[in-house]
């Protein structure tokens, strides 16, 4: 009964943020299909109106984001409001934004990580200043939960594989990681970078 609440939860702490997301979306497109309406009588449909003004809005505030100005109140809102939104600074490192990233490195970076006599699949997901790493190992076939880890960093070896196919593969129970090892590997040993 334990491990069925906990699941319960799990699914729970993934549905319910993106649903968040999805209703926010679905009630900012109603909203401006309302604002739309009168444009829209003469070039189409409300619908088509609302979703051409919500890229138009998104272009115009991500070019105020990027000013100096917008920077700031970018990071004072994150601070304040946007960092206490459960999941919120898991879809920014998704997006390339992470701690590593601004190191100039890649947010989330797939490797495999030492554990017992193994290695596992994992994500290296920030780094301490005298090189120790944070490693996320996820559960599989639910990449989004998992446990976190500090090790040294002589205990990871990283992939050069995309993150997106490496999730793939792990919530598919591994099946295609034994492809991109074996690639890295024969790279490696081919004298490529890895």
């Amino acid at each position: 009964m334990r491990a069925l609440r906990r699941a319960l939860l799990d699914g729970a702490l993934v549905v319910l943020p993106l649903g968040a997301v999805v209703l926010l979306v679905l009630g900012i497109i109603h909203k401006l299909q309302d604002a739309a309406d009168p444009l829209a009588r003469s070039y189409g449909h409300p619908a088509i109106a609302a979703v051409l003004l919500l890229v138009l809005l998104c272009l115009v505030i991500g070019l105020l984001v990027r000013s100096a100005a917008g920077g700031w109140a970018r990071r004072v809102l994150e601070g304040a409001l946007f960092d206490r939104i459960p999941g919120y600074r898991l879809v920014k490192a998704f997006s390339g934004e992470g701690p590593l990233a601004r190191g100039g490195g890649r947010a989330l970076r797939p490797a495999l990580a030492a554990i017992e006599e193994g290695w596992c699949p994992a994500l290296v997901m920030d780094g301490f200043a005298d090189g120790r790493l944070v490693v996320f190992v996820p559960g599989s076939p639910a990449p989004m939960s998992g446990a976190l880890y500090v090790f040294a960093p002589e205990r990871v070896r990283y992939l050069d594989v995309p993150l997106l196919p490496f999730l793939k593969a792990i919530s598919s129970w591994g099946l295609g990681l034994r492809e991109m090892i074996e690639t890295q590997e024969a790279r490696q040993g081919d004298g490529g970078a890895g």
